[in-house]
């Protein structure tokens, strides 16, 4: 008889959060695109942009985490935001762009936005009001 083996639930919740980080971050940086080419944007401002781009996938990517685990959201937003902050560091080094201060920056954006992702997907659940 052939044993199935299963993914557990923690490591599944974390790919797919990270798929949807990463799918959000996508969206976000292919609208920041249209937006710079639609209003002749200067490209100076494609690194804040880009910014938001990631801290919104990283946001989303730890409410997603917190909201399947239902606790510890700061821990599993956390989480998210280092390992999307990973996948960037990896997809930099090519670059040669490691340690300049707006990648850092980046990072550290990443990590606190998949906190409050986190903490908004524990805390912001459904709640049943008395009427």
């Amino acid at each position: 008889m052939s044993e199935r083996k299963f993914i557990p639930a923690d490591i599944r919740i974390l790919l797919f959060s990270v798929l949807i980080g990463v799918t959000v971050t996508a969206g976000g940086l292919a609208g920041m695109a249209a937006l710079m080419v639609s209003r002749e944007i200067s490209g100076s401002a494609a690194v804040p942009l880009a910014t938001a781009a990631t801290g919104t996938g990283s946001f989303f990517s730890g409410w997603f985490a917190a909201f399947c685990k239902r606790e510890h959201g700061l821990i599993w937003g956390a989480l998210q935001g280092l390992v999307l902050a990973a996948l960037l560091f990896i997809l930099a080094l090519p670059a040669g762009v490691i340690l300049e201060n707006v990648i850092l920056l980046r990072f550290a954006v990443m990590i606190l936005c998949g906190s409050i992702g986190g903490f908004c997907g524990v805390s912001l659940r459904g709640r049943k009001y008395l009427s």
